[in-house]
C-alpha cells in the first residue's frame, strides 16, 4: 500500500475512534510512524485528508448504487439494498456522519462535492420509492413522494448526529448504526399497502434480528 493510501485509512480509523475534532496531522503521522513532512507531501493539511476521503466514499457509494441496478426487479429487494449500502458506507466512514454541517462549512470544495452527490443519490432513492410504489408495495400520493425521499435521506444523514445530542457518553457502534435503519422502516411503513405487509414485516425482522446479533458479540 503507497504512503498516501496509507494516510487516508489511517485517518479513517483515528476519525472515527477519536474524533475528527481530536485528532491532528501529527497525531496520523505518528500513527503511521512516519515524518509530519512525509505527510505533507501527500496532503497539505487535514482537510485535504477529509477530502480524499470524502472522494473514496463517493466512490464506494457510487458503485454500490449501480449495483442495485442488477438486482433482481423485487423492489421490497432495492428497500434491503439501499439499507445494506447505508449500514456499511456510515459504519466505515462514520466519523463523517457525526460532524456533517462542521466539515462541509470548512472545506467548500468539500461542500461542492457532496452536493453533487447527494442530487445522484436523491434521484436513487426517488426512483426506488417510485418503483415501491408501481408493484403496489406502498400506497403514497405522487405529490408526497419528494417528502418521503427527503425523510428518508434525513434520517440516514443526520441519525448519528441526532444521537450525539441525546446524551454526552453516547457510544457509537453498529447497534447505533441499525437502529437507525430501523427508523427508515418506521417512515416507509404507514404507506405499506395489506398485500405488501407480510413481506415487509420480515425485511424489517431481518435487521431488528441483526441488531440483536451485533448486540450480543458486543457484550461478550
Amino acid at each position: 500500500m503507497k504512503t498516501r493510501e496509507k494516510i487516508i485509512h489511517a485517518s479513517i480509523e483515528l476519525f472515527n475512534a477519536e474524533g475528527e475534532r481530536n485528532i491532528t496531522t501529527n497525531h496520523i503521522a505518528s500513527h503511521l510512524g512516519i515524518s509530519p513532512g512525509n505527510l505533507y507531501y501527500h496532503f497539505r493539511n487535514k482537510e485535504d485528508i477529509i477530502f480524499a476521503i470524502y472522494s473514496e466514499y463517493a466512490d464506494d457509494l457510487i458503485n454500490e448504487f449501480k449495483s442495485m441496478d442488477t438486482l433482481d426487479k423485487n423492489p421490497l429487494n432495492s428497500i434491503m439494498r439501499y439499507m445494506d449500502i447505508v449500514f456499511a458506507l456510515i459504519s466505515k466512514f462514520r466519523f463523517f456522519y457525526s460532524n456533517l454541517p462542521v466539515l462541509l462549512a470548512k472545506n467548500p470544495a468539500l461542500k461542492k462535492r457532496y452536493s453533487e452527490i447527494q442530487k445522484d443519490i436523491i434521484v436513487k432513492v426517488r426512483t426506488m420509492l417510485v418503483s415501491l410504489k408501481d408493484a403496489d408495495i406502498i400506497a403514497i400520493k405522487d405529490e408526497e413522494i419528494s417528502d418521503l425521499t427527503t425523510l428518508v435521506r434525513i434520517t440516514t444523514t443526520f441519525w448519528l448526529s441526532y444521537l450525539q445530542t441525546q446524551s454526552e457518553d453516547i457510544t457509537i457502534d453498529d447497534v447505533s448504526l441499525y437502529e437507525g435503519l430501523l427508523k427508515i422502516f418506521a417512515l416507509f411503513s404507514p404507506y405499506v399497502t395489506e398485500n405488501a405487509r407480510e413481506e415487509f414485516e420480515q425485511a424489517r425482522e431481518h435487521y431488528r434480528n441483526l441488531q440483536q446479533q451485533v448486540q450480543q458479540d458486543l457484550a461478550v
